[in-house]
């Protein structure tokens, strides 16, 4: 299995982009990982016009095959324990790829939220489509250390 985050927009922050290269990293370990970058769609232009442009370049980066899992405020809530679960569940049935996908500030379209096969909130908390990277990396990562049993997380 593969995994691969998609995120719309650069990480403008260097503290952030060094802890996804750092989870990104770790994550390779266990299963082949990589992270792409949706350009956002600029400066000008209403939030429909940003989500519209955005979505379009998603849908271009997904496949029918891919599992896709959609972080949205209006998600279900995982435990870590149940995030590893249903990677256990991907790697068993044998599912070819898991795309992670966060979308820009203004998040996706309704096309690119139905094409979801899952869609995850990580919290009622409100947090920037940056800082949710490094957080849903950690997460992936914490769930293959639990799949594996072995001692990052401490239940």
């Amino acid at each position: 299995m593969k995994l691969n985050f998609l995120f719309v927009g650069k990480t403008s922050e260097k503290y952030i982009e060094e802890g996804n290269r750092v989870y990104l990293k770790r994550l390779n370990h266990y299963l082949p990982s990589d992270i792409t970058v949706v350009p956002a769609a600029g400066v000008t232009g209403s939030r429909e016009v940003f989500i519209k442009k955005e979505s379009a370049v998603i849908l271009k980066k997904i496949t029918e095959r891919d599992f896709v899992v959609l972080l949205d405020e209006k998600g279900k809530e995982f435990s870590s324990m149940q995030l590893s679960s249903f990677m256990n569940k991907a790697m068993v049935n044998g599912t070819s790829r898991i795309v992670f996908m966060v979308g820009g500030a203004f998040g996706v379209s309704e096309e690119v939220a139905k094409r979801a096969n899952l869609v995850l909130s990580f919290s009622k908390f409100t947090m920037t489509h940056q800082m949710i990277r490094i957080f849903l990396l950690e997460q992936v990562y914490r769930a293959m250390t639990i799949i594996r049993n072995e001692s990052y997380h401490h239940a």
